[in-house]
């Protein structure tokens, strides 16, 4: 037993890491992209910070799986508090990145393809 719940801390660990990759990730593109902007003018400002916001998101959703393993192995309120914390952040996140995509004209959620 001890041998799963060290698997499965190794396991929420690597989950995190992915998660922690994909904002850095998106964070260097979304860098770039506005590096590009600034030069050239060749993105929006609004399709920057959509991929961005697209960013966190996937970022944050691999980091409540892996809090939610986490969870399993230490179930502590300090673990439960933190994935509800990120979980409502997640959940504000998605929220006001759909209410900026419905807000943008067809021309502009076709310059976002």
């Amino acid at each position: 037993m001890v041998y799963l719940d060290t698997l499965l801390l190794y396991i929420k660990d690597s989950i995190a890491f992915i998660g922690v990759i994909v904002i850095a990730v998106g964070a260097i593109r979304s860098l770039y992209q506005l590096f590009m902007l600034v030069i050239h003018n060749k993105y929006s400002s609004n399709y920057i910070r959509l991929q961005f916001g697209n960013a966190v998101i996937l970022g944050l959703e691999f980091m409540v799986g892996g809090d939610i393993i986490g969870s399993l192995v230490e179930p502590d309120y300090y673990n439960l508090g933190l994935l509800a914390i990120i979980v409502v952040i997640r959940t504000i996140l998605s929220y006001f990145l759909n209410i900026e995509l419905a807000a943008l004209t067809p021309e502009q959620k076709h310059a976002l393809k």
